[in-house]
């Protein structure tokens, strides 16, 4: 039986969830309401942040342009931002005033004050604050929560993904040659009107679009990273910080430093994380040593030769790691048994009747510990149940390698929570709601590409579809009752 369809929210529901989100206000600060230079701006800063907001919502900052002017949502906005006065404190609330926000004044906003490394640093820092707290007003989170980390709860799981939106125009052909004087492979451009290579294109380009390879094939745009926490319920996704890889080949640790900025704010309401096989072994160390989080992901396939995959029929082959051989005493005397990771899941391995390795059972888990070192990093063991004739017994096996082991081939393939497990499928499943959020944002988005030029606008437009996707939230639990960080008048910006 299928899930009833929840309600989609109206025009005029999306927008006083927006004008009654308090982080519209908080970020509204990084506008200067006084700058040393210029004239003072016409507009408070917070409604040039919802214009930002609801131009998703329109999918074109010239529609909402001529939305406000005509229609009914200029009156609207104005009465839900005249309601928040008695909500917020003195720094961020100021009157709306007579005149509707322009698409003008919105680019203006953006190119001057939005798009700098120190406010997207601030707005990245704000963004984390104010969503975990909403995170924790939906009971997701909460350090003393439920779960553990042998069975972690969903409820203090993150996930995250990346999505490559693509550039707002189409890349110019690349020709590529060796410098004559460095002998390196460089890119020149083809001039359509003389046939020169040039060393920059001769018409629109997006310089800091580049080339993604992925399942669907190459795409030319910017690679946008998001992390979550969700609800068993709708309406219950909080998007909990947004980010973009730098280059090809970067998504994991783009992905890693947003989950650790989201750590040191959330601590102990985080217990593990979903994300997919963009993850490797390096990116499983550093999540678990620096951020003690258990990492429930896929383990990667074992590279197959065209041949060999042709043989398999597109099957995947797991990989397997040894893991050594494992003693206990028994009446009887000593009893080894030689274990490995296989896929990821720890087994008891033994020999067949060819004398191959086989698989004898898959070992449970029965407790995961996580000290932390003098250094401050975090190292995690597990106990499995070994069964044997003699005496059932737990061995005690870590995910970290040795210190000789730069590539974290051990983190690469063992998993404290493999799949096929009940606790895999119960927190993994968590993952596929990112691709709805990907296809949502890019649904906002005209004929599927960027609204803008750059990396900055474009990670700033992704930003104003997080606030709208977690202002509906925050309307909807207010909606049934819920406590949410827009009507709290106790969090201070300096403490955020």
């Amino acid at each position: 039986m299928s899930r009833p369809r929840s309600a989609v929210p109206s025009t005029v529901e999306q927008v006083r969830a927006v004008m009654r989100h308090r982080l519209i206000y908080e970020l509204g600060t990084l506008i200067p309401a006084d700058p040393p230079v210029g004239r003072r701006p016409v507009y408070p800063g917070y409604l040039l942040i919802a214009f930002g907001v609801l131009a998703r919502m329109t999918r074109s900052g010239a529609k909402l342009d001529a939305e406000l002017r005509t229609g009914g949502l200029w009156p609207l906005m104005q009465a839900e931002a005249a309601a928040m006065r008695d909500e917020l404190p003195d720094e961020l609330w100021a009157p709306p005033g007579d005149r509707a926000p322009t698409w003008a004044a919105w680019q203006y906003a953006r190119n001057t004050h939005l798009t700098t490394d120190v406010a997207l640093a601030e707005m990245h820092r704000l963004f984390i604050a104010g969503s975990v707290a909403q995170a924790r007003s939906l009971g997701l989170l909460d350090p003393k929560g439920p779960g553990s980390l042998n069975h972690p709860a969903r409820s203090r799981t993150v996930y995250g993904d990346g999505t490559v939106v693509r550039s707002l125009y189409k890349p110019p052909p690349v020709v590529w040659i060796e410098d004559p004087e460095t002998g390196e492979r460089v890119r020149r451009y083809r001039d359509k009107g003389t046939g020169e290579l040039v060393d920059t294109p001769t018409r629109r380009y997006d310089p800091d679009s580049a080339e993604w390879h992925g399942h669907t094939g190459p795409v030319h745009g910017t690679n946008l990273v998001v992390v979550y926490a969700r609800g068993d319920a709708a309406f219950q996704r909080v998007v909990l910080a947004v980010g973009r890889a730098e280059r090809p080949g970067r998504e994991a640790e783009a992905a890693v430093l947003l989950i650790g900025d989201v750590h040191r704010v959330a601590g102990a309401g985080v217990q593990a994380v979903v994300y997919d096989g963009a993850l490797r072994g390096v990116h499983l160390e550093k999540l678990m040593t620096r951020h003690g989080l258990v990492v429930v992901n896929k383990v990667a396939a074992a590279p197959l030769s065209d041949a060999e995959k042709a043989e398999r029929g597109g099957l995947k082959a797991v990989k397997s790691y040894p893991l050594g051989s494992w003693e206990h005493d028994t009446d009887d005397g000593a009893c080894t048994h030689a274990l490995a990771a296989v896929d990821g899941a720890i087994v008891e391995v033994t020999l067949g009747d060819t004398g191959d390795p086989v698989v004898a059972h898959r070992l449970t888990r029965r407790q995961v510990k996580r000290p932390r070192r003098g250094n401050g990093n975090y190292h995690f063991s597990a106990a499995f149940v070994v069964p044997c004739a003699r005496g059932d017994f737990d061995a005690w096996i870590t995910p970290h390698g040795e210190p000789g082991d730069p590539d974290a081939r051990r983190a690469e393939n063992v998993r404290l929570i493999a799949e096929g497990e009940e606790d895999f499928a119960r927190l993994y499943g968590i993952r596929n709601d990112s691709e709805a959020f990907n296809s949502a944002f890019k649904r906002s988005l005209l004929v599927n590409r960027a609204m803008s030029l750059g990396w900055r606008r474009q990670l700033l437009d992704a930003v104003c579809f997080a606030l709208l996707s977690n202002a509906v939230v925050a309307h909807r639990a207010a909606q049934v009752g819920v406590a949410t960080p827009a009507s709290s008048r106790g969090r201070s910006l300096h403490s955020a």
